[in-house]
């Protein structure tokens, strides 16, 4: 049973009157923080003179992620005060917070949103982002091109001004509506009562509600010249798209309308659709923002734009492929902002950990790759490796196409051809740095491979991304690009693979029985299965209804020794390696990780057989925990 109010404030004393109040019950009563943390938090809030949110001195302590954050705010929003839920949100800052609270004490009947507007410091359209956060109502866009005209007539232009309410679509059971304030019930009952039919309620900005109805009313319900709000759902899409951590956004071109879609956590989520009118004036926005060539419709195109959004400021990389019905685009979002990751937050088992640091990292000279397919976290352990390697006594050097993260203390190129800073010519400039570790950012071919392999016979060591199956894999392709065995036995340090897999949704997991088949299949044998518990998550609106939320990675870790070098000199099959590898050298593979992160309660059965590659071992349980770095 959640703690009231009440046994909160006798918990940590004056907690209900301090900024930020509020949420710290919600911390606690959540278990999310404890009783100490908060008091912590309220020690430091008193020294500053109560100007910062709990929240934001929790996060600043790295008590609380943003993310942990945000999660929090959907799932208690109705519980929050309009006033304070913007400015947890980071829309206002407490003190403009507090000059409103003192307007609206003087402005009796107003709303505080109403106010914090007035005063200039929310735009109407992250207010009604705030009310969706709130109410956890979707954010939809009207205008005069996306709406149901005969529809519309049904209403008088007075009432839906009044009632800042517009019904845009309907079926033969359900109406769609918009409002800037959805808590008008009496309005939307109305609308229900006249047309007979269950009201589907979104959220839209004032300004666009008030805009569609003042063309509405100018033209007499007829067709408009409307104004152009592409700029306001370009935008409007690419927040949406941050605040939910997508990796990809989607622009997919259908018969009748086209789908947008977020890759979130490696799955595609169907997140709205567009009138194709509105979709075509979208993506000539779009293309402008990239540089494309927006009178070509008929030819593949990429591009790239940067952009600030919501204080991220994020690198966007554009392709667009041209279907039967009209040119399909993909944003690949690159966020420049956020830090990167250090070593020990990779997700690593710390058995794993402590061998890639000590017998890989470590070791002087050498080629160190990390591979895997496109979306499975390789920049990011790159860039943990390179924190861990960051020494004032070494000198770092990188080739990137481009450049994703800043580090400091370290020299970094980014590939521009336009500039006469090629791929190949950036390799040649920068053996001629005097470099101690060498970061190249993809072996691309042969030549950027005879590269990283050179460099490492002259005494460097070499981190590199490589796209493959696996560690074994990665040692077969250097073969397959033409290196020679004896060069790759000699300067190959290790081989980390890794994936990305998703975790199961801590707000709706659950204790279930997995599938046998699949379990044996990932090597949990019955009697493990009998005497483990195992969750799944059900599905809830933190997860979009998967049962995923947020991701963890798998890896396996293979570092040569002379027994692998010798199979690998003698031309021996990736089956042989494997087997040697995992006899001489404790190679953990990425099934049994990922089945060791199914024994941990991180994810499940389903989701490993889904992404880890097919491997059999004969390893038990124990053994495996043991590798780990754990006991079982």
């Amino acid at each position: 049973m959640p703690d009231s109010p009440l046994s909160v404030d006798v918990a940590v004393p004056g907690l209900s009157d301090c900024p930020g109040g509020h949420f710290a019950a919600i911390l606690i009563r959540d278990g999310v923080m404890t009783v100490a943390d908060i008091k912590k938090a309220k020690r430091v809030q008193e020294k500053l003179g109560s100007s910062k949110l709990i929240s934001t001195i929790l996060m600043e302590l790295g008590k609380l992620t943003e993310s942990e954050q945000r999660r929090l705010i959907r799932k208690h929003g109705k519980d929050f005060r309009m006033g304070e839920l913007i400015c947890e949100l980071g829309y206002i800052t407490l003190q403009q917070l507090q000059e409103a609270e003192q307007k609206l004490a003087a402005s009796p009947g107003k709303r505080i949103g109403a106010i914090i507007r007035e005063l200039g410091y929310i735009e109407d359209r992250q207010l009604a982002q705030a009310l969706s956060e709130q109410l956890g109502m979707p954010l939809t866009h009207i205008d005069l091109d996306t709406v149901d005209r005969r529809l519309l007539s049904t209403f008088s232009v007075k009432f839906m001004r009044t009632h800042l309410i517009v019904p845009y679509e309907s079926s033969e059971t359900k109406v769609s509506i918009a409002t800037a304030n959805p808590l008008n019930n009496p309005a939307i009952a109305e609308i229900e009562a006249r047309l007979q039919k269950k009201a589907v309620v979104s959220i839209a900005a004032e300004s666009a509600v008030l805009s569609l109805l003042s063309n509405l009313e100018a033209t007499g319900n007829k067709a408009v010249e409307q104004k152009d709000q592409v700029a306001e759902v370009v935008d409007s899409l690419l927040l949406s798209a941050i605040r939910d951590n997508a990796s990809d956004i989607h622009i997919e071109p259908m018969e009748r309308s086209t789908r947008i879609r977020f890759r979130l956590d490696g799955v595609l989520i169907h997140k709205m659709d567009l009138p194709s009118e509105l979709a075509q004036r979208v993506l000539a926005r779009l293309k402008v923002l990239c540089e494309m060539d927006i009178s070509d419709s008929r030819r593949h195109q990429d591009g790239r734009f940067r952009r600030e959004v919501g204080n991220v400021r994020v690198d966007y990389r554009v392709s667009t492929y041209v279907t039967v019905y009209g040119e399909n685009m993909v944003m690949r979002l690159l966020r420049s902002s956020g830090g990167i990751k250090s070593i020990e937050q990779i997700s690593m088992s710390s058995g794993v950990l402590e061998r890639f640091k000590h017998e890989a990292l470590d070791v002087p000279t050498g080629v160190i790759l990390i591979t895997g397919p496109t979306g499975s976290g390789k920049t990011s352990t790159l860039y943990a490796a390179v924190d861990y390697l960051n020494r004032p006594t070494s000198k770092i050097i990188t080739v990137e196409d481009p450049v994703e993260y800043i580090v400091p203390g370290i020299m970094q190129c980014s590939i521009d051809p336009a500039a006469g800073r090629s791929f190949d010519h950036s390799l040649k400039a920068m053996m001629r740095q005097d470099p101690d570790i060498i970061v190249i950012g993809e072996v691309r071919d042969r030549a950027t491979a005879q590269v990283a392999v050179q460099a490492a016979l002259t005494g460097h060591k070499v981190l590199t991304t490589f796209h493959t199956e696996d560690s074994i894999g990665g040692l077969l392709r250097l073969v397959d690009m033409g290196i020679e065995t004896f060069l790759i036995s000699s300067t190959v340090v290790s081989i980390l693979a890794q994936r990305l897999i998703r975790t199961i949704c801590p707000e709706c997991r659950q204790a279930y029985m997995p599938n046998r088949r699949i379990a044996n299949l990932i090597g949990i044998d019955d009697e493990t299965l009998r005497n483990r518990t195992f969750y799944r998550g059900t599905g809830c609106g933190t997860c979009y209804g998967t049962g995923y939320h947020g991701r963890t990675a798998l890896h396996e870790l293979l570092v040569l020794n002379e027994a692998v070098r010798d199979a690998l000199l003698e031309n021996k099959t990736s089956h042989e390696v494997r087997l040697i590898s995992c006899e001489s050298t404790d190679l953990l593979s990425l099934m049994e990780d990922g089945l060791f992160k199914v024994l941990q309660g991180y994810t499940t059965v389903e989701e490993v057989y889904r992404i880890a590659p097919r491997s059999l071992s004969s390893r038990s349980v124990e053994d495996i925990y043991k590798l780990m770095g754990h006991e079982d």
